[in-house]
């Protein structure tokens, strides 16, 4: 997969348009057990973009998708010390100006919660744009929630999410 040209670039971190692949066994999923369900983790697809790609996790709850998580990344290899995983004050800070610099770029995320009415709430799916961290690679998406917040979920656990970003 050639690797194309970020969006935008801050520091080591690339933000670049997605693709959304659904796979064929959504077609098949039970969509009255699911608005039953208090929770469900389906795997319902793949996003690619950056030059690499990951398989993408649906939560639901009562019939909602309240989730989208990214796992499983191709190319992206996991921190091996605990130490690489921690979210210091500067990965915190970095993390903020990316979201803010997708919001000024108007890449917005996949809004949040999505009714499960039918099979198409997962075929037709869009996933905003995703992020690309190098060293140790990972894979993250952004998600905006109704009451505001945007949230970035990762491969490798080190999202964060942040209320009420104003950009003039």
């Amino acid at each position: 997969m050639k690797k194309p040209k970020p969006l935008a670039k801050i520091g080591k971190v690339e933000i670049h348009r997605s693709k959304f692949h659904a796979f064929e066994t959504v077609k098949y999923l039970d969509i009255a057990a699911l608005k039953k369900a208090s929770k469900a983790r389906i795997e319902i697809g793949r996003v690619e973009g950056g030059g690499t790609e990951a398989t993408i996790v649906a939560e639901v709850s009562k019939g909602m998708i309240t989730k989208l998580t990214p796992i499983a990344c191709e190319g992206c290899a996991k921190p091996a010390s605990a130490a690489a995983r921690k979210v210091s004050a500067a990965k915190k800070k970095e993390r903020r100006a990316v979201l803010v610099r997708t919001r000024e770029l108007g890449l917005l995320g996949t809004k949040l919660p999505i009714p499960v009415k039918s099979t198409r709430a997962f075929t037709d799916l869009e996933i905003g744009p995703i992020i690309i961290r190098y060293w140790p690679p990972d894979l993250c998406i952004i998600v905006e929630y109704t009451d505001g917040e945007i949230c970035e979920y990762c491969v490798w656990g080190l999202g964060a999410c942040i209320s009420n970003i104003f950009v003039p």
